[in-house]
């Protein structure tokens, strides 16, 4: 046992920050820590939890005991799906990619062990955010059952012990999937035994799995409330059906939560038998195909051209040669790829999501009719979501609040090299801009031109969220001079250890919601008209952009001479 936790120990360091970047950070990082959980995780919990309680408050309003349980079940689904979307991934490189197999594959440990450590440290690392859902989804369940009449003695206290095994345990079933099928296809298959053929094409599954589960909702006819809760009290929905039987500890899960001693033993047993499995076929399959990785291109992928040389020679400013060699750098690696450059592409299916869903209710219709007509509140609500949305994109993508940690080991070229550190900056805010400003000025444009809404209201939104952007790029790549984490053992590490994304989305979280309220209080006290607080939006928008820029290029610029590895 004491060699397990000891190996659970070293395969988890690697997600850690480093003793200097713990000193260096601590005063901050409590802070930062603080504000994260007050604006980030207390409103998301907060939104899940209501959603249950509402759900299965509307469930026993309307008689439908026997599946009293089914909204806890929807929202346990949705967050099982995204674990698998997003783990296949994290599994993967954490299985066969790091760099502690070379230390632990000579030492005479069983490969269960090794799978074993990987697979309890992969979710002690990944699934916080999803433990916290699930809690969310748990306590908004038994309110809505258990203290509310007429229902009151629902709840009972295989309710709460389900409730604290919930929680511990749900992402065992979804990260066990992800690494049973990893296991299968590293053993079989000799054409992924490459580290970025692998990366890549997890990623793009991911993708593609997140798009046609979009698509299989089926919801063209739209979105009605008392129908939806209709067909989960009459368990009609086909594709929950489906999924009941793919995640088979969700509707143990939920059972258990109504009070099913049954119930909850299987679900122990469940998750019990999943990680059996996945150690037997680890002791079977995972040795020879850990071994049998070549973890490189092959020779044929360094050889270039006489012509390519030249090509790649050819001379250029600085500031450009360093913006082709950040961007050629995110795009030719997997996991920046994916969760730099791609999240831009994925945000869109859930808008589109958004639409099918109040297709029959057509709760957007009055909206867009009153954009049109120029109603003030409604302009300026727009105005409002524009810029709200620009910010939390930008943050979102962690192009920024990543800029100097991407950099990891080699960071010391960064500083000795001959190009000043504020062109390096410039040029990888200039990626994060051109990436996330180029999406959202197509998706404004395309969304404006479709619904025919005024030309001149457009630019002005193109204008107000490129200046957005320009400000979350800035403040981004400022928060991590602060204090990148520069020691990771691969990039999908880079990206998971770094918590730069959660601190800059909350400081303009805090920007944002003072500049809404201001601008919206202004309305509403009719101290201005909606076109004089557009303007003045816009006039703040810019000043935070060069505000930022002068606070990069002052502290930013010091943060990173004064750093040292």
């Amino acid at each position: 046992m004491n060699v397990f936790l000891q190996l659970i120990k070293i395969t988890g360091s690697s997600v850690e920050p480093s003793v200097d970047e713990k000193k260096r950070s601590k005063a901050f990082g409590a802070v930062m820590g603080i504000l994260v959980f007050l604006l980030i995780f207390i409103p998301v919990s907060f939104f899940v939890g209501f959603m249950v309680y509402a759900l299965t408050n509307g469930l026993v309003t309307l008689g439908g005991e026997s599946s009293v349980a089914a909204g806890l079940k929807l929202m346990l689904h949705i967050v099982a799906l995204f674990s698998v979307v997003f783990g296949f991934s994290v599994v993967m490189s954490v299985f066969y990619f790091s760099s502690d197999l070379d230390y632990l594959l000579p030492l005479p440990i069983s490969p269960m062990k090794i799978v074993g450590a990987k697979l309890a440290s992969t979710m002690l690392s990944e699934n916080v955010m999803e433990c916290i859902l699930v809690f969310s989804a748990l306590v908004g369940f038994m309110i809505g059952y258990g203290f509310e009449p007429p229902v009151g003695s629902g709840i009972n206290v295989v309710s709460f012990f389900a409730a604290i095994f919930g929680v511990l345990t749900f992402p065992v079933v979804p990260i066990c999937y992800c690494a049973a099928v990893c296991l299968i296809v590293m053993y079989f298959s000799k054409f992924l035994k490459n580290k970025d053929r692998v990366s890549k094409i997890t990623a793009f599954s991911s993708i593609a799995i997140l798009i046609v589960l979009v698509l299989c909702l089926n919801l063209s006819n739209g979105f009605d409330t008392n129908v939806f809760v209709n067909q989960l009290i009459n368990n009609d929905i086909g594709l929950l059906n489906v999924l009941d039987k793919i995640f088979f500890n969700v509707p143990l899960l939920s059972s258990a939560m109504a009070g099913s001693f049954v119930s909850l033993l299987l679900y122990i047993a469940t998750n019990a038998a999943s990680v059996a499995i996945v150690m037997l076929l680890a002791s079977k399959l995972y040795l020879k195909a850990v071994i049998s990785l070549n973890g490189g291109e092959g020779a044929a992928a360094g050889r270039s051209s006489e012509a390519n040389i030249e090509k790649s020679m050819k001379e250029s400013s600085q500031l450009m040669a360093y913006f082709k060699k950040e961007l050629k750098i995110l795009v030719r690696t997997p996991a920046y790829m994916t969760n730099c450059v791609g999240i831009n592409l994925i945000w869109p299916i859930f808008i589109y999501l958004f639409i099918i869903l109040q297709k029959q209710s057509n709760f957007l219709g009055d909206y867009i009719d009153k954009l049109k007509a120029g109603d003030e509140q409604t302009v300026l609500y727009a105005t409002l979501l524009v810029f709200g949305v620009s910010v939390i994109l930008t943050s979102l993508n962690c192009l920024a609040s990543s800029a100097i940690t991407r950099e990891g080991r080699h960071f010391d070229v960064m500083k000795y090299m001959p190009v000043d550190l504020m062109t390096q900056i410039n040029a990888k805010a200039l990626v994060s801009i051109v990436i996330s400003g180029s999406g959202l000025v197509v998706y404004i444009i395309s969304a404006f031109a479709i619904l025919g809404i005024d030309a001149r209201f457009a630019v002005y939104c193109v204008i107000l969220s490129l200046l957005a952007v320009v400000y979350s790029t800035y403040l981004g790549i400022y928060i991590d001079t602060m204090n990148p984490k520069l020691i990771w053992e691969d990039e999908v590490n880079a990206l998971r250890g770094n918590y730069h994304v959660f601190y800059n989305m909350a400081l303009e979280l805090i920007v944002t919601a003072v500049l809404c309220g201001v601008s919206y209080g202004l309305f509403r006290l009719d101290f201005l008209p909606v076109f004089f607080i557009q303007t003045l939006i816009l006039i703040l928008s810019a000043f935070l952009s060069f505000e930022f820029y002068i606070v990069v290029k002052k502290k930013g610029v010091k943060n990173l001479e004064d750093l040292e590895m």
